[in-house]
């Protein structure tokens, strides 16, 4: 309880004290054994931060494994990113591999989605808006809930939250934070997030219900993982919302993704060359090894 008053009390002074206090260690609380001994929103705030500065450093690309499961689909692929889009290839489908039919069909459309720069545009642009929108959320986590310290995970810290009451959101997508209750799990030397759960605990209605409602019993949740020096990438997306007024045009209401077996790949690798590797022996080694 201790911890929750002094991060109440961060919260009083307003955002310009709040700022000035978390750039300030208070003297005689931290230590780099225990990181629970500064105030739980300080630590969220300086994570929040690090994640910050680190997406805009962060200019790798990468070939990985994907499983996604949704209501109508249940697929594994291959996907490589490149900076003019991500390119994937599908490795099986409900469980079973492809037919030589099949795989001839996913050959075409790699290389009609490769020959499309429009296409891949247009995906690229809605990646991006996404990963935009989810990072202005992130950047309110530390004003929107209030925390508490709720032990450890190895080296990680975890922490529990709920609705900050005093905290007004910006826009419609924030508003789901009044209903949302979870847990954080952060690396304390690092300060990266590695994971987090949401449940929504009451109806949120956008528009007195006309323009959307996301229904109590709503989860969520996100894990990463360091797959590289300093690099981490979401290894476990798990979303199952009820109701309407989703935010994201990449995420769907109720889907399972697992991503594992990364593999870094050139910086300025192009579409034309992620194809090639898809279709060539690079691909088959990996792609025997999935399966």
């Amino acid at each position: 309880m201790g911890f929750h008053r002094a991060s109440t009390r961060i919260i009083s002074f307003g955002p310009a004290a709040a700022l000035l206090i978390a750039s300030v260690p208070l003297a005689g609380t931290e230590t780099a054994s225990d990181p629970t001994k500064i105030p739980p929103k300080q630590l969220v705030r300086e994570v929040v931060n690090q994640e910050v500065d680190s997406s805009e450093a962060d200019h790798s690309r990468w070939m990985y494994r994907q499983q996604h499961t949704d209501p109508r689909s249940n697929e594994l692929k291959e996907c490589i990113d490149t900076s003019e889009g991500t390119i994937c290839r599908v490795l099986a489908r409900n469980g079973h591999p492809l037919t030589p039919q099949e795989e001839q069909q996913e050959i075409q459309q790699i290389q009609e989605l490769a020959g499309n720069p429009a296409r891949l545009r247009e995906q690229q642009k809605a990646r991006r808006q996404d990963a935009d929108r989810a990072l202005k959320m992130e950047q309110l986590l530390p004003d929107a809930f209030d925390y508490e310290y709720d032990g450890r995970e190895g080296r990680y810290v975890r922490l529990r939250f709920r609705p900050a009451l005093n905290f007004r959101p910006p826009d419609r997508e924030s508003r789901v934070f009044h209903g949302m209750v979870g847990s954080l799990l952060v690396d304390p030397e690092s300060k990266r997030l590695v994971a987090i759960k949401g449940q929504l605990v009451k109806d949120v209605d956008f528009g007195l219900g006309l323009l959307g409602r996301l229904r109590r019993g709503g989860s969520f949740q996100v894990r990463r993982e360091e797959v590289g020096k300093g690099v981490w990438q979401t290894t476990l997306l798990d979303v199952n919302i009820h109701g309407r007024a989703i935010f994201f045009r990449t995420i769907n209401a109720r889907q399972h993704e697992v991503t594992d077996n990364f593999k870094r790949v050139p910086s300025n690798l192009t579409v034309a060359q992620a194809a090639s590797m898809l279709e060539g022996p690079l691909f088959e080694a990996r792609s025997e090894h999935a399966r």
